[in-house]
């Protein structure tokens, strides 16, 4: 008997296992792109400080990117449903990359504010028909393991791009918008020569069988998945404080962007360090416990970021809010490949999507609204008990609504 039959199959042979080759060049493209979105991390910033608005109109332009975010992800499921997941991908990118060179050449108010708006309304557009291509052509026994893939990816590419973004905004904010937009019609080019059109077509003998009802409204009032989407948006709005409430209480606190940049990054580097070994550590669990254990620790590393005043200091909080991030971002993706009805599958998808588009809107609102009236303790105090309400909600709502089977790698 050999070593190989002893040991049974490599690690590699475990993770490539039911992807197909569209999935790995997708992965490419998507670390590429990752690795150059300079932009959106440092937006908030770059208006306060590269444009020198006022804390509140810096709030209010960013919330632009999320109201953007939020017609592209509808507009984004609908279309992958009608029009396919190869073409939404593809006008999506093109037309970003060119709203981002729009943006990093807006000087007036108004042009900065519709910029944004636009720049979020293509950018989340791409999303829906991402990830419903995903769910489409990986087996479903494999499509938690593809999203955390993807996830991890993601992430790697922020780390360099936190890092790279942090020094270059410090020196060049006019640099960051051309490298956005470069790696932006890289990962167009991929999709052009590699990613197939994945959309599920009528069976055969019925081309004209109309298709089951549904509609664009149909994942908010699904009694499973509409609590899911109203959970996740509560944890979304804490997640965003790290791009408008963070910067502005380091900065109160002496530390640099440049420190900002080192800070956000060790999200990104914990997360390429210790996702592939969460979702084994998640393996065996319900989905509901491993979501509120998720919800539990993004509100406690907010909420310790009240005693931060050092970069490792920072560094600690950002690191527990990130276990949480870990934890339920491949779930939550395994969550609407699972709820998803086929001939919808753009349109939940769509509809998750929203919820992070709402929460980008709302977030920097509600940091920049409430730190001048209660301070910043009180916000971070705040989150903590959302999180904690969350985990909470998880324990006793979604552990009933939710798919029972236990989580795999």
């Amino acid at each position: 008997m050999t070593p190989a039959t002893v040991s049974g199959p490599s690690r590699f042979a475990q993770l490539s296992e039911g992807i197909p080759r569209p999935f790995w060049a997708l992965l490419l493209g998507t670390f590429i792109t990752k690795a150059g979105s300079f932009v959106m991390p440092l937006l908030f910033v770059y208006l306060s400080q590269g444009r020198s608005l006022p804390l509140p109109l810096a709030g209010a332009i960013t919330s632009l990117y999320g109201l953007g975010s939020l017609f592209g992800s509808f507009l984004g499921g609908i279309m992958a449903d009608r029009f396919g997941r190869r073409f939404t991908m593809l006008a999506s990118l093109l037309v970003g990359a060119a709203f981002l060179l729009v943006l990093g050449l807006s000087v007036e108010l108004w042009q900065l504010a519709v910029a944004t708006f636009l720049m979020g309304l293509t950018a989340d557009a791409y999303r829906p028909a991402s990830q419903a291509l995903v769910a489409d052509i990986v087996p479903p026994k494999h499509q938690m393991k593809a999203f955390g893939m993807q996830y991890w990816a993601i992430n790697l590419g922020f780390t360099f791009a936190s890092v790279i973004g942090g020094y270059m905004a410090k020196r060049n904010f006019g640099a960051l918008f051309i490298g956005d937009a470069i790696t932006t019609l890289v990962l167009a080019f991929i999709v052009w020569r590699a990613i197939p059109e994945s959309r599920p077509e009528p069976a055969p003998g019925h081309p004209q069988h109309p298709p089951p009802a549904g509609n664009a409204l149909t994942p908010f009032t699904d009694a499973k998945y509409g609590p899911f989407l109203f959970l996740n948006f509560l944890i979304a709005l804490l997640f965003f404080q790290h791009l408008s409430s963070l910067p502005e209480d380091m900065r109160l606190k002496g530390l640099s962007t440049e420190e900002f940049g080192l800070s956000i990054a060790a999200n990104g580097l914990l997360i390429v360090l210790f996702q592939p070994l969460a979702t084994r550590l998640a393996s065996g669990h319900s989905k509901a416990r491993v979501l509120a254990l998720a919800a539990a620790l993004t509100g406690v590393g907010f909420g310790l970021t009240t005693f931060a005043t050092t970069l490792p200091t920072y560094a600690l909080t950002v690191a527990i809010w990130t276990w949480g991030e870990i934890l339920f971002a491949p779930v939550n993706a395994s969550i609407v490949a699972t709820l998803s009805p086929t001939h919808l599958r753009g349109r939940y998808q769509g509809a998750f999507t929203i919820t992070w588009s709402l929460a980008a809107m709302a977030s920097p609102l509600i940091g920049s609204s409430l730190i001048p009236v209660i301070g910043h303790r009180a916000l971070w105090l705040g989150c903590l008990v959302v999180g904690l309400a969350v985990a909470l909600a998880h324990l006793t709502l979604s552990a009933r609504a939710l798919p029972k089977e236990p989580l795999s790698e």
